[in-house]
């Protein structure tokens, strides 16, 4: 069975999607912020848990407020994330599958807010679509990552009013099950290594043949509808190669049919050669020298210069 296979098999309702927008990006430490607002839906639509959370210390977020629009008012007659815990951890602990963009943040702070999040199988759409999409990141040596509305643009989920946990969650499905049906051979495009040839430079490597040719995503439906050749890249390769290489040995065997007529060609140029040699010395002899000499010279050198070609 595929990774494709496994995750398809697993009831929705027992994968859930969820988003938090915070005060900030600080996770731990005496600066930490904290959880705004959580939403939780499983793959069948059903909405387990959407509400805004009042963070028990900070007070004000006016950067993070800017960007996810809940203020300091918004959340101030809202209960805590400790306070919602026997409705949010059920949640989590029945799930089978954890589905998130960017899951090591959503998740680093549920827990670091004191809720207790068991280790579950999980998706990262972000890293996933990473993979299939981004460019390469040198300084990382790991696929760029994207923002979730560039992810969810690229298969056709646009406007959904991003920074907000709900409708981050439903872009969030959304860009799950397309990057599923963008799988090929049971996984996403393949982490290229880099290699280096024989006269050093440096490439990138695909780990499979059948991925060589995989730029971008949408592959898994175009080799679907070209058929079953375009299902199997690595083998048009080899009928490629095959081809040509029947091509060239066709081209060989042409060549080396011409070569006698070559040489027959350069018999025919000594002996015209030889004969303009032989009249222009009858022409000189019997007194014509200026037109004989000439004519004898040339057809010499016609003749010699024949004979030494290969």
């Amino acid at each position: 069975m595929t990774r494709k296979e496994r995750l398809q098999a697993i009831d929705p309702k027992k994968v859930i999607v969820f988003d938090t927008e915070t005060t900030g990006l600080n996770i731990g430490g005496s600066r930490r912020d904290e959880i705004l607002s959580l939403a939780v839906m499983n793959l069948d639509g059903d909405v387990l848990f959407c509400d805004l959370l009042k963070p028990s210390e900070r007070k004000k977020w006016p950067k993070a407020e800017s960007i996810n629009g809940i203020s300091p008012s918004m959340v101030k007659d809202k209960q805590t994330i400790i306070e919602r815990r026997s409705e949010i951890e059920p949640i989590f602990k029945s799930a089978k599958l954890y589905v998130a963009y960017n899951a090591d943040f959503d998740l680093g702070f549920l827990r670091a807010s004191g809720l207790d999040i068991p280790d579950r199988q999980t998706f990262d759409v972000m890293k996933e679509f990473a993979k299939i999409h981004g460019s390469w990141d040198g300084a990382h040596d790991e696929w760029s990552w994207c923002k979730l509305e560039d992810c969810a643009a690229f298969y056709g989920y646009h406007d959904f009013g991003a920074h907000d946990a709900l409708n981050d969650v439903r872009a969030t499905a959304h860009c799950f099950n397309s990057i599923l049906d963008d799988f090929l051979f049971g996984e996403p495009r393949r982490r290229p290594k880099r290699v280096k040839d024989e006269f050093g430079d440096s490439y990138f490597e695909y780990g499979d043949e059948e991925f060589r040719s995989i730029v971008c995503s949408g592959y898994a439906a175009s080799l679907a509808d070209a058929g079953n050749a375009n299902n199997a890249p690595l083998a048009n390769e080899n009928q490629q190669q095959t081809e040509h290489e029947k091509d060239s040995l066709s081209n060989q065997t042409t060549s080396n049919h011409a070569m006698p007529d070559h040489r027959n060609t350069n018999k025919a140029l000594v002996l015209i050669g030889s004969a303009c040699a032989l009249v222009g010395l009858v022409i000189a002899v019997l007194g014509a020298a200026i037109v004989g000499v000439p004519i004898a010279i040339l057809g010499a050198l016609l003749a010699f210069g024949s004979k030494g070609r290969k």
